[in-house]
């Protein structure tokens, strides 16, 4: 009968020679200050968390034509 030895470690694993920590571990929720929102899937169809910026848009273009319309009627 044949019998093959397996090499085993029997070497002990010392313990680690630092000193034990007063926290063990540092939690990222010690420091969020505000909870990430949930993301949304592409096809949600729900209204933007943001005021619409379209109404600020169409006034920022209109300006120009409605100043140079006032400058004309005061120059009339």
């Amino acid at each position: 009968m044949l019998s093959f030895a397996m090499p085993i470690c029997r070497r002990p694993i010392a313990p680690s020679f630092r000193p034990p920590r007063e926290q063990a571990t540092i939690r990222l929720s010690h420091y969020v200050v505000r909870p990430r929102t949930a993301p949304r899937a592409a096809n949600d169809n729900r209204r933007s968390r943001m005021a619409p910026v379209w109404p600020w848009a169409m006034a920022v273009a209109a300006a120009p034509a409605v100043m140079a319309a006032l400058i004309l009627t005061r120059l009339i």
